[in-house]
């Protein structure tokens, strides 16, 4: 609702100012001197999502349904959410020579089309889970064993992580994307507004106007998703979505 108020008035640097304190809440909660234990239970989705992505482990619920689901209101993830998917998708690969495009694709499925887990262990599968974190099936259990988490990741030295540089493939990358989505949007597939929603996404995950793959530092990434939020808050259409799921709790496809 503030977002929609804010863009309606065109307030574009509280939106900015909103976004940039939520990119830092993540990116403390990453980076914390401490080990930071999250423990989703239920729905988790966007915000929350983005959340739970940036702790140092998880401690989910058996039954979390994590997904982020900005592209159903005509936005992309912007608290870190997509530069730390991209991130997860391509950390075991190799930094030079590496075919990015299938991790990178995979990563633009999973947030375009609004993908929640039907469970922890699906949310593994989709990758909002690491192989790292840890499932409790016992609902009224979960506070309990993400302290005892947070206190056996204490007992092993934690040191928090380094900043990291992430690979990216560049205009080879967006312009496959942007073929996908041109060839989705021909055959019916997609609306026009998911189109550019997609367009916005499709350049974030590309790392922005590089000519080549690269890698980047992860506030490249942020920045990037910050302008894209910004940019997809002065559509019509986004605003008209997200007023029809403010009233409605439904998804417009326009």
């Amino acid at each position: 609702m503030l977002v929609l108020l804010e863009a309606q008035e065109g307030n574009w640097d509280e939106i900015d100012l909103m976004v940039r304190a939520f990119q830092d809440a993540t990116q403390a909660l990453r980076y914390a001197d401490v080990p930071v234990i999250v423990a989703p239970a239920g729905l988790t989705i966007g915000g929350g999502c983005e959340i739970a992505l940036h702790g140092d482990r998880l401690q989910a619920a058996a039954e979390s349904y994590i997904g982020l689901v900005e592209a159903g209101v005509g936005l992309i993830p912007a608290g870190g959410g997509t530069k730390e998917m991209l991130a997860r998708s391509v950390s075991g690969l190799p930094r030079s020579s590496a075919d990015v495009l299938p991790f990178v694709q995979q990563v633009f499925e999973t947030i375009g089309f609004a993908k929640t887990s039907t469970s922890a262990l699906d949310a593994r599968r989709l990758g909002f889970v690491a192989d790292v974190d840890r499932v409790t099936m016992n609902r009224e259990r979960l506070m309990s064993d993400a302290k005892a988490l947070a206190l056996e990741r204490a007992r092993e030295g934690y040191q928090r992580p380094a900043r990291r540089t992430i690979p990216v493939g560049g205009d080879s990358v967006l312009a496959a994307l942007k073929l996908g989505i041109h060839l989705a949007w021909r055959g019916g597939r997609i609306s026009d507004h998911d189109a550019v929603v997609g367009r916005a996404l499709a350049f974030v995950l590309a790392g922005g106007a590089l000519p080549q793959a690269a890698t980047v530092g992860e506030q490249h990434l942020l920045d990037l998703e910050r302008e894209a939020f910004l940019k997809l808050c002065g559509e019509r259409k986004t605003l008209e979505r997200i007023q029809y799921t403010l009233k409605t709790g439904k998804t417009l496809r326009n």
